[in-house]
């Protein structure tokens, strides 16, 4: 009889990035759905904010969520409309992103229609 060894299974290490327009452009809409929740101070963890917030947090540079949270909200109140929101959101994130791409990054399908982020990502 031939000794057959067990192979374990090791799932692959990827590590993932979303791209930060698209993680932006949830965000607004997530920002207009709970807006009246951020508000009334709602902490953000117990929302649909804060799993994007923590995409966000992943590729900046030494900006806790909460900060964060605080900069763009800020931001989305001053610029409301989605085109505005996601070139002011841009920018103030510009300086704060980590340029460093890991090379073999598998690409995802990026989700464009209105509410489509949501529907993805679990959340509805």
């Amino acid at each position: 009889m031939r000794d057959m060894q067990k192979k374990r299974y090791e799932k692959p290490f990827t590590k993932y990035a979303a791209d930060t327009d698209v993680v932006l452009e949830c965000l607004h809409e997530v920002y207009g759905l709970e807006g009246k929740q951020v508000l009334s101070g709602k902490n953000i963890h117990s929302t649909m904010i804060y799993p994007f917030i923590k995409m966000l947090e992943n590729q900046c540079r030494d900006i806790p969520a909460e900060k964060l949270h605080k900069m763009l909200w800020k931001v989305y109140e001053e610029h409301s409309e989605t085109a505005d929101f996601l070139e002011k959101a841009g920018a103030v994130l510009k300086p704060h992103l980590q340029e460093e791409k890991d090379e073999g990054q598998e690409e995802r399908p990026v989700c464009r229609t209105q509410m489509g982020c949501l529907r993805n990502s679990g959340y509805l």
